[in-house]
Order: structure tokens, then sequence, then C-alpha cells
């Protein structure tokens, strides 16, 4: 790193660490790192999430008389898309991160930066609350170099020789786009523009190996002046079919977040069933060590060891996991529910406006019609483009 003049961050989170870093040629001013408040299940030791400890840190970078935000993140991994136990989890992390972006911005930054493994297909709910929540635009999406072959799969691709295959049954024979490099600028003081986005990183020169499971993803940003910015085009390699429309982002977290509660509800339940039978049994072996052999009563302790260990832990996932879960996914959710209603006072408000404007000029009213008509179309292309 000293060869190179680079300045580099390592952000330490959880039992093993979060696996994020930044490598920076611009000196990184200052830092912060947060934490996810959901990330994962202790016992689920296999998928190893809750001990990385998923997490968001920003590093505040100035370049070039820039004072650019950069965010990386690894958000929680999804292991079963057709049944998906982590996803009230995952939810929940995206829009903590949509809400760090938005709480970390100043009058004094010009662009904002977000890379990372998310996680998220781009017709995913998570990646749209990012991106609709943080204002933030794609720079595989938007890029200028739409003739590239490359197909910004990053994950599970063939050439890939740690890739999983699924078989007949697999949706993404071609690999999965879950790594991203997002981008926008703050209060219109600079205009962003990506000149090439492209996957990287994957064979190992002169080597089979491959550097990781995933490619890596580069992106070329210019930065200029707000009129600067270049009309935003979709790549065809996407297609419209994955351009997320943001329709009831609200609602459809929401209802994720509800579902969480809801099993929160029901393991709490079980958690406690268990204690009474587990608790029951752990007092019927005293009646048996009275009248048992040595070797019995070794087989005993054993058991009663064992009982212990599990009425310990469902005694703690009940009183305190539980708990700790339920009140994030509460919190998660009541912060939704003001920002909902935020947008729908504002929305109310400039409905309000409008008709007001046409109610006191009656005489203009076919021009102004033609106005509102032509501003809904460019306010249509401006969604289109941005997301």
């Amino acid at each position: 790193m000293r060869r190179l003049n680079l300045w580099c961050l390592c952000l330490c989170s959880g039992v093993i660490g979060s696996g994020v870093c930044v490598f920076s040629k611009g000196q990184i001013i200052s830092v912060l790192s947060h934490a996810y408040s959901l990330n994962g299940y202790a016992h689920k030791i296999l998928h190893g999430d809750w001990f990385g400890g998923k997490v968001v840190g920003l590093c505040k970078i100035a370049h070039k008389g820039l004072r650019v935000n950069l965010y990386a993140t690894h958000i929680h991994a999804e292991y079963n898309r057709v049944s998906d136990e982590y996803l009230p989890h995952r939810i929940s992390q995206a829009y903590e991160l949509s809400q760090f972006i938005r709480m970390t911005n100043s009058d004094t930054d010009d662009v904002n930066i977000v890379a990372g493994d998310f996680n998220f297909e781009p017709d995913d709910l998570g990646y749209a609350i990012v991106r609709r929540f943080a204002d933030l635009k794609d720079a595989w999406m938007t890029r200028l170099d739409l003739d590239s072959a490359d197909d910004g799969n990053t994950c599970n691709t063939p050439d890939n020789i740690y890739s999983i295959c699924e078989g007949k049954d697999d949706r993404t024979p071609r690999g999965k786009r879950i790594d991203y490099i997002l981008y926008g600028q703050v209060q219109g003081r600079t205009g962003v523009t990506c000149g090439s986005c492209q996957t990287v990183l994957n064979r190992i020169p002169g080597s089979k190996l491959c550097y990781s499971d995933h490619k890596g993803i580069e992106a070329v940003l210019e930065v200029g002046s707000p009129d600067s910015v270049a009309p935003t085009l979709f790549s065809p390699a996407i297609g419209p079919n994955v351009v997320p429309t943001f329709e009831n982002t609200f609602d459809k977290a929401l209802a994720v977040l509800d579902s969480g509660v809801r099993r929160i509800n029901q393991n709490r339940q079980v958690y406690m069933i268990a204690l009474v039978v587990l608790f029951s049994l752990l007092i019927g072996t005293a009646e048996v060590d009275r009248q048992s052999l040595a070797l019995a009563r070794w087989s005993m302790n054993a058991l009663r060891v064992t009982l212990v260990m599990v009425i310990t832990f469902c005694f703690w996932s009940a009183v305190i996991l539980n708990r700790i879960e339920y009140h994030a996914l509460l919190a998660a959710r009541n912060a939704m529910v003001i920002q909902r209603k935020w947008d729908d006072a504002q929305s109310e408000t400039a409905t309000s406006a409008g008709e007001s404007e046409k109610a006191q000029l009656p005489g203009v009213g076919l021009q102004l019609k033609h106005l509102d008509s032509k501003n809904d179309a460019i306010d249509f292309e401006r969604n289109t483009d941005d997301y």
C-alpha cells in the first residue's frame, strides 16, 4: 500500500470481521461505520453472517478538489430464494443503508459512491429500497459504453471455478448481478456520468484459479457541473423486465417486516413450549436415577447436561434474542411509516398547489394542462433514467 501510495481502511466488525475494506488514492479525511441491527442468527454456524457482522462504512475522501462520500457494504446473503428466512433482516439492512447514506451527507460533499456485495438482484425489493430512498443510479445500467459484450453478472458465472451449478432448474445459468457501484450527486452541486462499467478480477493471470467466487466490478465516473450530465440510457443487456418501477415499495417492505414480526412471535411460542417439555424431562430423570445402575446414571448425567444446554438455548432465544430481533424490525418499520407519511404529505401539498394554480388562472387552463402533461412526461423520463 505504501509503494502504491494508497490510503487503506479495514472495517472491523463482528467476530471474524466484516471483510469490507477501502483502498483510495485520494486522502481519507474521516470514517464512520455502522453495524446493521440485524445480522442473521448465531446458531446458523454454517451460514456465518452473524459472525461476520455485516456493516456499512463511510470514507470521506478528498480527491482533486472534490469531496467524495465513499460507502462500502456487504449485505446478508440469500441462501434460499424460494423461502428466504433472512428476508426481513435483509430488507431491514437495505433500509438502514439507504438512511445511513441520507443522514451522512453534508453541504460540502460533491458526490456519493456506494459499492459492495448487496446480495440483491436488480429486480429485488432490497435493491429498489436502496436506489429509491438514497436517490442513487446504477453505474452498470447508466454507463455510456452500452455496446460492451460484458453481461455484468458477478456471481455464479459459468467461467468461475467456485460457481455452484443448480442443474436444470437454474434460473440464472449465466450468473447473477448482485455486486454494484451506485452513485449520485449531493444536492445538485455536481453532475456525475458513468463513462464505462465492466466486470474485472475473475481469473488469476497464469492460473486456473479465480480471485473469488465473485467477479469485481469497475466503473469510471466523470464528475463535472450539473449541466454537463449526459442523457442516461439503459443497457440492452439488462432489459426492461428487470428495471424496477419502485411501485408500492413502502407497502412491500412493510409487508416483509410484518411477516418477520409474526414469525418471531411464532418462534417464541415454540421456544416456550419446548422449555416446558424439556424442563419436565429434566425433572423426570431424577426418578430414573434412583433405580439405575452406575452406567445408567452416567448416561442420565450426560442426558441432563444436554437438556440443560438446550433449555438454556431456548430460554436465551425466547427471552433475549427474539426481543432484540423484534425491536430491530419494529424500529425499521416505524422509520418507514414515518417516512411514508412525510412523502404522502409532500405529494398532497404538491397536488393541492397545482390545483390551486389552475383555479386561479382559468383563462389559461388549456395551456396549463398542456404544460402539466409535458412535465408528467419529463418526470416519467427522469424517473426511468434515474432508476
